[in-house]
């Protein structure tokens, strides 16, 4: 039976089209209370699944999803591939404008809302790329995002890069990111945030801030180390124009609040996937 009563409190003007009920959507609280599903509560369905991954944009996810091995599989497609996608329309269709059909791929995401006063309402969404998800969706609007004909992508995100960057120095005691090779302590800063990570790690499942705080912890021990991974890590930090900067973290959060495994070719990804105890799809 879809549950279509409003457990927590979404905006007042929150409504759905009729035609979304055949769209499967679950909208998540951002301590992971169910507020409203047009279908099944597809956090839980992903949890009862044999394997959950979330998915780096250097996979190939629609093939992966569709191997014998994996159909039992959940694969969540996070905020990582929603940022870096490009064009942002091959999330949901292919190149010849087919829609792409997996029962076991979801898209993961929050979503703001300015309510009447002016205050934020924050929620998380997870809808199944099933066969609704196009027919629900202004995909003409979606097509002239990268399209040659069209604008690009311009995902301003500047604010909220900056606030993670002071997050992060804070975290490590700092000024600029180029001052970590100057830290007398380095040793001692990483067996703080190891510790961090192994306190903090039990709240993060279905917690999207706990989650967060423990994949910034990942992330600060990556900065801190030596070899040529933390080095470009670094690198990619002090670039004030690189929209992806926080993109691996964010995998990781995404993996920590489903309590999955991870889907990347990324060798930043697989150290603070193994700083978390994370398993790597191999």
């Amino acid at each position: 039976m879809p549950n279509l009563g409003i457990i927590m409190t979404l905006p007042t003007n929150f409504k759905l089209p009729a035609d979304f009920k055949n769209h499967a959507i679950t909208f998540l609280s951002l301590d992971g209370e169910e507020m409203l599903s047009t279908q099944e509560n597809l956090f839980e369905l992903i949890q009862r699944s044999n394997g959950r991954f979330v998915i780096d944009n250097n996979i190939p996810w629609f093939k992966l999803s569709k191997m014998p091995e994996h159909v039992d599989s959940a694969f969540v497609l996070g905020t990582t591939l929603d940022h870096e996608s490009s064009p942002p329309r091959l999330l949901l269709e292919d190149s010849c404008g087919n829609p792409k059909i997996c029962q076991n791929v979801f898209q993961f995401g929050m979503k703001t809302e300015v309510i009447a006063n002016g205050n934020a309402i924050r929620y998380l969404i997870i809808s199944r790329l099933d066969a609704h998800s196009t027919v629900s969706l202004n995909m003409n609007l979606l097509r002239q995002i990268d399209h040659p004909c069209g604008g690009s992508t311009n995902w301003n995100r500047t604010k909220s890069i900056a606030e993670e960057k002071e997050k992060i120095l804070s975290l490590l005691s700092i000024k600029r990111i180029e001052q970590v090779t100057q830290l007398p302590d380095r040793q001692t800063k990483d067996e703080h945030l190891r510790l961090c990570i192994e306190r903090k790690k039990p709240e993060s499942f279905k917690r999207f801030w706990g989650s967060d705080d423990v994949a910034r912890f990942a992330y600060c021990r990556l900065l801190l180390e030596w070899d040529r991974i933390s080095k470009e890590a670094r690198k990619e930090f002090a670039d004030a124009n690189y929209p992806n900067v926080f993109g691996d973290l964010h995998l990781i959060q995404n993996a920590l609040f489903f309590n999955a495994g991870l889907a990347s070719h990324d060798k930043a990804v697989k150290r603070m996937a193994t700083f978390c105890g994370l398993r790597m799809l191999a």
